[in-house]
């Protein structure tokens, strides 16, 4: 099963931490992606990145070979139907309003999420979530 990359994954790797580029090697094969969700959260934490230019060349140069999924009206409605199961079970929402768009993603494409916060998507029923300590 293809695996999608959570923001905090993706900022790793473009912040050149090397756990991460030997992650990416070893799950490659099974295929990667990143949601449009996570790709807007990185691009906007690259102008934090203590070395701005080299993250994003590590970025750009990623996603040349990793696609990046729209979240449209499929995911759209898949993310609606989460937000009101946990809102029914008290949960929250608005405070994880982009986990719960990348968590959509991942279940409506059959992506095994790949990230280090499994705690902000154990609640999710069906979501299949790998950290990197796991892989």
């Amino acid at each position: 099963m293809p695996y999608l990359l959570d923001s905090d994954i993706l900022i790793y790797y473009t912040n050149g931490v090397p756990s991460i580029h030997q992650l990416f090697e070893r799950i490659a094969p099974e295929g990667l992606a990143v949601s449009a969700v996570s790709y807007m959260e990185t691009r906007q934490g690259i102008g934090r990145s203590p070395h701005p230019r080299d993250a994003q060349t590590r970025l750009d140069e990623l996603l040349v070979r990793v696609p990046v999924v729209a979240f449209s009206r499929v995911e759209a409605y898949r993310c609606a139907v989460l937000r009101e199961m946990l809102q029914q079970q008290g949960r929250r929402v608005r405070q994880r309003a982009l986990d719960l768009m990348i968590a959509a993603t991942a279940l409506e494409h059959d992506f095994t999420l790949v990230t280090n916060n499994p705690a902000d998507y154990n609640d999710l029923p069906g979501l299949l979530v790998e950290t990197p300590q796991t892989i």
